[in-house]
């Protein structure tokens, strides 16, 4: 028994010793403080037990979250606490120790595995455990876990005091008290490494997969992180939905495909012009599709940032409750950094204000480390962060425990590439088949072949349309096809810039863009020019400036969800369901006075266009819009489904078929407790860009990172692709500093970077 309180032991609180969790924070405040968290998700997520085929689920996580800081009794770590990690290091993993106390538990051995595995990788995997913290074979690492365990021999009695609430608390949290543990002296702590870690992850290599390679053994981690990542934050709750999403859009009148979405349980098809309301019409669904206390997750999916950004800051004004709308993609952290700098009501002006810049990096900190937690009931996000979880990248374990039953809103999905298509695919019939997820996949172009894909392989035979009466009411457009190409038609595009219409160009290529641009914009007063060879900072003031502009010119960028309108456009030859998006940047409302606008599109392109679009079904599309004269929206589904008559050919059928042939093998090796860095690193590979930043700006970047304003210096950065980069690099022409891609090729705030080669660049 311990006679005298120096420090090691733990801490006193009035006149008794208690033992911490955190440096302000008590052993038992934290278990219960993570235990409040565990009884909301546990009310949100009933049906677990069912999904993981574990019936007493919930028992085991409770025990997971009761002992996974038991090791923190060790004398070293509270040291540690109250002395400062500077100052008195401990160089060990305190779950490794806690996981031991899972021979008091009276359960199935494979049970008490779970459990184990739970609480020694809630911090560190079995990988990095094996790297550093084998306590076999390595005779150095069993040693060293033996002076460690014999730490916590000096607080033991004070941990088994800890033991009698375990009634209550599960009681008051589970909803009935468990009593099926014994009390355990200290020799009965178990080496949960050596018994149970090693022979799960020899297992896994040998691919002989057990139950605990499954659903039960992600759910029961990634539980056990949500619960105690958000507890550590202060959030002892997650946040549930909006309860009734007609109060929210309150229009007078639904249109009738609003109204079939509104009523339509399970997934569906959603296929309606742009401007016609999808939006609502996909949250009408969710709503449908909630259980009684809206704990369902939503998730909506857009392919590109712009379209994001834009849905995200719409989602939190309709709803009027910023914290339950998350944002995810890989330039969020910016894009919240600067809301939060511009709202001068809260902050001031951060140039001159390290304090206030502090402040706002530790609330975009804050707000994105929830984003990524399971606390918002609605996330927009890109396909590629929940990808990401079946790529097995740090984390995953709590990612698809997120997503079961969740509800996913797939917008624009005729945006992506055969590849990105077809693993987006598979993972929605591991959420549909494995998760019990819902799906609604919407668009104003849909090829049929598409369709047919998704429905066969999610079994979905729901399809809401608008009425061929509505569909009437939407005719907009006038389409033009000129003989030539842009550069032959420029007296064309001036004589409207003159007569005072709002023109829009839209070229396939970066390159292709700039010059038009260069050669228009010296007559206009007011234009820009939009594409994704733009710094952060200088692309952010063009979008914000697109509602002014006498002349817009761009690349695929202006395809996507910016909310646009111009009278006239000027478009090179692209796929059908490229031009129908570009359309819908044109007279936008024109449907509803009768207007019908032009829309032109040349004839011929540049040689460069066959990396970016498949060249047959480029002519197949022009073939065809070659007699059109208005576009009726009834007549737009005839004419994508006879270009894509064939469904994806050449190389893009290759590809479509060879993920679909080896993605159930390759996501069997993705496993709870484990992080496969072969398979991380084959996620990255989908991104075929660099992320860069013009040489000219090397020093203000290097002050602002020296300056420690991180945020700030990712506004320098833009996207370049991989042929790109790697000619710049036999020319010498790249420098990497503090781990930092610096190109050396000429930029305008007004141009973006000039390179003088395409290849496959576009967007």
């Amino acid at each position: 028994m311990m006679k005298k309180w120096n420090g090691e032991f733990g801490s006193i609180r009035g006149n008794k010793l208690v033992l911490l969790a955190k440096p302000d924070e008590t052993l038992l405040e934290h278990t219960e403080n993570s235990l409040k968290v565990f009884k909301s998700i546990k009310e949100a997520y009933g049906d677990v037990p069912e999904l993981c085929g574990v019936e007493d689920f919930w028992e085991h996580l409770f025990y997971s979250l009761f002992f996974h800081d038991f090791g923190k009794a060790a004398t070293g770590f509270q040291k540690m606490l109250n002395e400062g990690s500077q100052k008195a290091p401990w160089k060990y993993r305190h779950e490794i120790l806690s996981a031991g106390f899972i021979s008091a538990l009276k359960y199935d051995e494979n049970y008490k595995k779970a459990i184990g595995l739970a609480i020694i990788t809630h911090h560190k995997d079995i990988n990095k455990l094996r790297e550093r913290y084998n306590t076999f074979p390595s005779p150095n690492g069993k040693k060293l876990y033996g002076k460690k365990l014999s730490e916590l021999e000096t607080n033991f009695e004070e941990l088994s005091s800890y033991f009698d609430k375990i009634r209550e608390w599960s009681g008051n949290y589970l909803g009935y008290e468990l009593k099926n543990f014994d009390i355990i002296s200290f020799n009965d702590l178990r080496d949960i490494y050596k018994e149970i870690a090693l022979p799960y992850f020899i297992s896994w290599e040998d691919e002989e997969y057990t139950e605990l390679h499954g659903k039960y053994g992600i759910f029961i981690k990634g539980f056990l992180n949500a619960c105690d990542h958000l507890a550590s934050g202060s959030k002892y709750h997650i946040l549930n939905g909006i309860q009734d999403m007609r109060s929210i859009y309150n229009f007078p009148e639904l249109r009738k495909m609003q109204e079939e979405s509104l009523n339509t349980k399970g997934s569906a098809f959603l296929t309606s012009p742009t401007g016609s309301g999808k939006t609502e019409a996909s949250l009408f669904w969710s709503d449908a599709n909630q259980n009684a206390i809206s704990s369902r997750r939503v998730f909506y999916l857009l392919p590109y940032t712009a379209s994001i950004n834009a849905m995200h800051k719409r989602l939190q004004k309709d709803f009027k409750e910023e914290d339950k709308v998350g944002l995810l993609h890989g330039k969020a952290s910016y894009f919240l950094y600067k809301g939060l700098s511009d709202d001068l009501e809260k902050y001031s002006e951060i140039e001159n204000d390290s304090d206030n810049y502090d402040k706002i990096k530790k609330k975009v900190r804050e707000i994105k480390g929830l984003s990524k937690k399971i606390y918002r009931p609605y996330k927009v996000l890109t396909p590629f962060q929940i990808l990401k979880a079946f790529f097995g990248s740090k984390g995953f374990e709590m990612q698809l425990s997120e997503m079961a039953n969740g509800l996913f809103i797939l917008d624009e999905i005729h945006a992506y590439d055969a590849h990105t298509t077809s693993l987006i695919l598979e993972i929605l019939k591991i959420l549909k088949n494995n998760y019990h997820a819902e799906i609604f996949i919407m668009s104003a172009t849909l090829p049929t072949f598409i369709k047919k894909l998704f429905k066969e392989d999610l079994s979905i035979s729901t399809e809401i349309k608008m009425e061929k009466d509505e569909l009437e009411k939407f005719k907009r457009h006038k389409v033009n096809v000129v003989n030539g190409n842009i550069f032959d038609n420029l007296d064309k595009i001036t004589e409207d810039l003159y007569g005072d219409k709002k023109v829009l160009i839209v070229c396939n290529t970066v390159l292709r863009a700039q010059k038009v641009f260069e050669y228009l914009s010296n007559d206009v007063e007011n234009s820009a020019l939009l594409h994704s060879r733009f710094m952060l900072k200088d692309r952010e003031k063009i979008e914000k400036s697109l509602d002014n502009l006498n002349l817009l010119v761009g690349t695929q960028a202006i395809e996507v969800s910016l909310d646009i309108d111009y009278d006239v456009l000027y478009s090179e030859p692209a796929p059908i369901d490229a031009l129908i998006q570009r359309f819908g940047r044109v007279n936008r409302k024109g449907w509803k006075n009768d207007i019908i606008t032009p829309v032109n599109i040349f004839s011929e392109g540049s040689e460069k266009d066959k990396y970016i679009y498949t060249p047959e079904i480029v002519q197949k599309t022009m073939q065809n819009l070659e007699t059109v004269d208005v576009l009726n929206e009834n007549l737009i589904q005839k004419l994508v489904d006879d270009i894509y008559s064939e469904g994806y050919t050449g190389k893009d059928r290759k590809e479509f078929d060879r993920v679909k042939k080896h993605f159930e093998s390759f996501n069997k090796r993705i496993v709870p407790f484990i992080n496969n860095n072969e398979s991380e690193l084959e996620f990255y590979s989908l991104f075929q860009s660099y992320e860069v930043v013009p040489f000219k700006y090397k020093l203000e970047y290097l002050d602002t990172i020296d300056a420690g304003k991180y945020f700030e210096a990712m506004s320098y950065f833009l996207s370049i692709s991989v042929g790109q980069f790697k000619k710049l690099e036999t020319e010498n022409r790249v420098d990497f500093d503090k781990k930092t891609y610096f190109v050396d090729a000429d930029y305008d705030d007004k141009v973006g970077l000039r390179l003088d080669t395409e290849e496959d660049s576009f967007i």
